[in-house]
């Protein structure tokens, strides 16, 4: 009984800290440095807009029941439609969706993304009622092959993923404020998708940094 309850309580604490698929693995033996596999998958990076700002203005405490208010929200979305947290980062996160289905994998991430947007635009107007503070969140889209896997030290290992598809995440991320949308998704993600499902809309191609060739941007059309 003793063996089991341990046994019960590290997959509770490997599940909370590194996720049910992360957590899973690493109780299965999977802790060898360098120990990643390559899979294809959509990232989605979460980003609250206006941190900084709002992080010199309002006392500590508050600021972290903000943020996990923010993320309680999030992370309960992803993991509903079977998304994966790989990282918290600040103000953000980093998520993946790996079905077997590409297809599936970009309808379930467009579908976390436009309930998460109607989500927080909803809990910002109850903030704004209760006095509190309020920001918005960005989203950003990617498909592509990653290494997912154990990464780092000897003696200290992140179970994460890696690859040029999150850089590229991370790129669409900073194109929030020089797009003025707080959706954005690359060509890869909307050619995935299930035509009709959502109203995909070109923003133009552009130019981003530390990446050769120019790519078609597109956000989801959210009537006013």
């Amino acid at each position: 009984m003793k063996s089991a309850s341990n046994r019960l309580m590290a997959q509770q604490l490997l599940r909370v800290y590194l996720g049910r698929d992360a957590g899973q693995r690493v109780l299965r033996g999977e802790l060898q440095r360098g120990s990643l596999r390559e899979i294809n998958a959509v990232m989605l990076f979460f980003d609250l807009a206006g941190f900084t700002e709002m992080a010199e203005r309002i006392p500590g405490s508050y600021l972290i029941r903000m943020v996990n208010d923010y993320f309680e929200i999030t992370v309960g979305e992803i993991q509903q439609n079977g998304g994966h947290i790989l990282k918290f980062m600040g103000d953000g996160l980093l998520a993946m969706f790996g079905h077997d289905d590409m297809t599936e994998a970009a309808d379930a991430a467009l579908d976390t993304v436009a309930k998460l947007r109607a989500d927080i635009d909803r809990h910002n107007e109850e903030r704004e009622r209760g006095g509190l503070p309020a920001t918005e969140a960005s989203f950003a889209l990617h498909a592509g092959e990653i290494l997912y896997g154990n990464i780092g030290a000897e003696n200290r290992l992140d179970f994460t993923a890696i690859g040029p598809a999150v850089n590229l995440t991370a790129r669409l991320s900073g194109m929030r404020r020089p797009l003025g949308q707080n959706v954005i998704l690359s060509e890869k993600v909307k050619r995935l998708a299930t035509p009709g499902r959502h109203d995909l809309v070109s923003l133009g191609r552009y130019m981003l940094r530390g990446v050769a060739e120019p790519h078609e941007l597109f956000t989801i059309y959210q009537p006013v």
